[in-house]
């Protein structure tokens, strides 16, 4: 029997309904998957039949004697740390078609795991499990408490939709902390580069303080007085002592777009 080990965040689910409930979710049937973390493959028994062609990232080279039963002609396990792959590798893999990502995340490497998913444009959707606060951020809409830049950057990139709640007793070992099974769905935005990586500023940017209004954190990376910060959001109809948790994401493009221009610099 493999003992979890904790270096690498392995929590292993052991409930089948709730294994087949993912794999369901994730619509790969016939399509491309790309699984990080098959640990003892609660899920890749299923994504491996279901899908066109598949392809997973272990760290834990310990687990490889019980993975290769899962591997065949379009299915293969590669022992490296995910966020040691190149973009290159897997679009090599799948022929430069499109990907979807399934994977129960360690804790401690989450967002790093979310934000690379976003800069890999051939992988379409991601579902996947996360600490449930972390879920609660990613789904969180505007005025709620859980609303902040990361789930104002992640609800520009993705359209994102709670799947299910996890109990941490479905695991074994037992986590700290229940879990929630997300789906992220990428958004073409009509936007180049250079405007994405502004917008990511200007959310870090207005989200810098949470308790203090948009002015008083805009002030600290434009090269702007309050006045003139003022004036740029009262063209947008903000009032001056909105707080970012009030902006939608839609909100904050149309600052981002503001910003960009008038040619603001951000420090």
């Amino acid at each position: 029997m493999h003992q979890a080990k904790k270096k690498y965040g392995q929590n292993f689910i052991k409930d089948i309904n709730l294994i087949k409930k993912i794999v369901t979710s994730a619509e790969i049937n016939n399509k491309n998957v790309l699984e990080i973390g098959p640990g003892l493959g609660a899920l890749t028994q299923f994504l491996v039949k279901d899908s066109k062609k598949y392809l997973a990232f272990e760290i834990d080279l310990s687990l490889k004697e019980h993975l290769t039963q899962f591997e065949n002609e379009k299915a293969k396990i590669i022992y490296i740390d995910f966020m040691d792959v190149k973009e290159i590798d897997i679009n090599n893999y799948f022929n430069n078609e499109e990907v979807h990502l399934v994977g129960n995340l360690p804790y401690y490497i989450t967002t790093p795991i979310i934000f690379k998913f976003l800069e890999m444009n051939q992988i379409k959707s991601a579902t996947i499990m996360v600490q449930k606060e972390v879920g609660e951020r990613m789904i969180s809409a505007k005025n709620l408490k859980s609303y902040n830049a990361f789930s104002a950057i992640l609800q520009y990139y993705t359209h994102v939709t709670k799947v299910l709640n996890v109990k941490k007793e479905m695991f074994s070992p037992v986590p700290k902390v229940d879990s929630m099974v997300v789906r992220l769905t990428k958004i073409e935005r009509p936007y180049n580069d250079e405007f994405h990586k502004l917008y990511e500023k200007v959310s870090k940017l207005a989200f810098t303080q949470k308790r203090k209004t948009l002015v008083n954190n805009l002030q600290n990376g434009l090269n702007l007085s309050k006045d003139e910060i003022i004036k740029l959001i009262s063209a947008l109809h903000f009032d001056e002592k909105t707080r970012a948790e009030a902006l939608s994401v839609e909100n904050l493009i149309d600052l981002t777009l503001e910003i960009q221009k008038n040619n603001i610099h951000i420090k």
